[in-house]
């Protein structure tokens, strides 16, 4: 089969700047060219040019800072859930990224427990069920500890191992 790779610097260099990147058989290519011709016509040629010297050049440095800052959020999420989360509840311990996996236990709906989250705890997460093709995973839930502060994640962490302590044992 063919394999085709997506990427963008939005999330690792300048959100602002709409680049991204693709990785596959030069048909294919082709084809994404028109398709983006089509749609936008292309993205200015400033914003390229700064989304190709920041590859080279700041990029590796900017990547281990990136790096260095996610692995730290990380590690603070997974110790307040370690320290807070109920043994109901399982959770990936990741290597790269910027999110965690959780798995509620089977009586809850990440969907409504969403709603609750938001109103009672404060805090936000994305349902598992968007991530699934069969509408599976209806107790699963996306954690990112990519934009807030370790002592905000440690305390939503708190917040949210309490509410779902609460939502179990209804």
């Amino acid at each position: 089969g063919t394999v085709i790779q997506l990427g963008t610097f939005s999330k690792t260099l300048v959100p602002a700047l709409r680049i991204g990147w693709v990785c596959a058989p030069r048909p294919v290519i082709e084809r994404l060219v028109l398709i983006t011709q089509a749609g936008n016509l292309h993205v200015s040629t400033i914003n390229q040019e700064v989304a190709l010297r920041a590859a080279r050049k700041l990029f590796p440095d900017h990547l281990d800072t990136v790096r260095d800052a996610y692995r730290a959020k990380r590690d603070t999420m997974l110790a307040a859930m370690d320290e807070f989360m109920p043994g109901t509840v399982s959770y990936t311990r990741p290597e790269g990224g910027m999110f965690i996996w959780l798995t509620l236990p089977e009586n809850i709906d990440s969907r409504q427990l969403l709603a609750q989250a938001l109103e009672d705890a404060k805090v936000a997460f994305v349902p598992g069920q968007a991530f699934f093709c069969d509408h599976s995973g209806r107790n699963t839930a996306r954690l990112s500890f990519a934009t807030e502060k370790p002592d905000r994640i440690r305390d939503g962490i708190e917040r949210l191992a309490l509410l779902i302590k609460r939502v179990h044992n209804q």
